[in-house]
């Protein structure tokens, strides 16, 4: 499904990829690890097409450079960004619905709400709350509804975990194991590398910009350099 090859890119100035190569599959859940700025947010932002790349990136065998970013969304690529980005003083549903803006024009664009409460029943009860007002963890389930009522056919969840209290933590990793039996690809950073590592079929190690291991996430999580760096094992 997801195809990048010598990928590229700089941020803020900075070179934050370098030769990236990676490959996703349709039906996995692909986690690319790594400690704090080694590049992982980039490597999103690159796919979702909001930073300039060299190297190349095809989704469903269909070229992304020089695409923009509203359009790589249209075409099924939904990305959950760190920090949310939510519409603080907007309510869920406004959140939610405006989240199907990108399917306006379809009949069908507000359909992913049945969906959305099925994973986050929290979010139908709170409906009318502003954003602002919701714990870390609604807040970022809101994050991943808006997201999938874009009807991603990829979703990228940038550090879903994070600020998060340890129980929702598991309530929102399992709902990405849902999304993924639901039939939606998924590509995951997570700081979490150990809950990261126990969902994912696949993993990525990232550091300073390069990709250094690649295997089964079972693999990774038992090979004792990344037990070492990232676990502290």
């Amino acid at each position: 499904m997801l195809r990048i090859d010598g990928l590229s890119a700089s941020y803020r100035g900075l070179k934050a990829l370098q030769g990236v190569t990676l490959e996703v599959a349709k039906g996995e859940i692909v986690a690319v690890v790594g400690a704090n700025g080694a590049g992982k947010s980039t490597l999103l932002k690159a796919i979702a097409g909001q930073v300039a790349i060299e190297g190349s990136i095809a989704f469903d065998g269909q070229d992304l450079r020089g695409v923009k970013a509203h359009m790589i969304t249209r075409m099924g690529v939904g990305l959950v960004p760190e920090g949310r980005r939510l519409f603080p003083r907007l309510s869920v549903e406004d959140n939610l619905r405006l989240g199907a803006y990108a399917k306006r024009g379809t009949e069908d664009r507000f359909k992913p709400l049945e969906l959305v409460f099925d994973l986050f029943p929290r979010l139908q009860e709170r409906l009318a709350q502003r954003a602002e007002t919701l714990s870390g963890g609604e807040q970022q389930m809101l994050a991943i509804g808006r997201a999938l009522m874009t009807q991603p056919r990829l979703l990228m969840l940038d550090e879903p975990s994070q600020g998060i209290m340890p129980k929702l933590v598991d309530d929102i990793l399992a709902a990405v194991t849902r999304i993924r039996d639901l039939g939606v690809t998924v590509l995951l950073v997570e700081q979490r590398l150990a809950e990261a590592l126990e969902i994912a079929d696949r993993a990525y190690v990232l550091q300073t910009g390069r990709i250094v291991m690649t295997g089964p996430a079972a693999e990774i999580a038992a090979n004792p350099a990344v037990r070492r760096a990232y676990l502290g094992m």
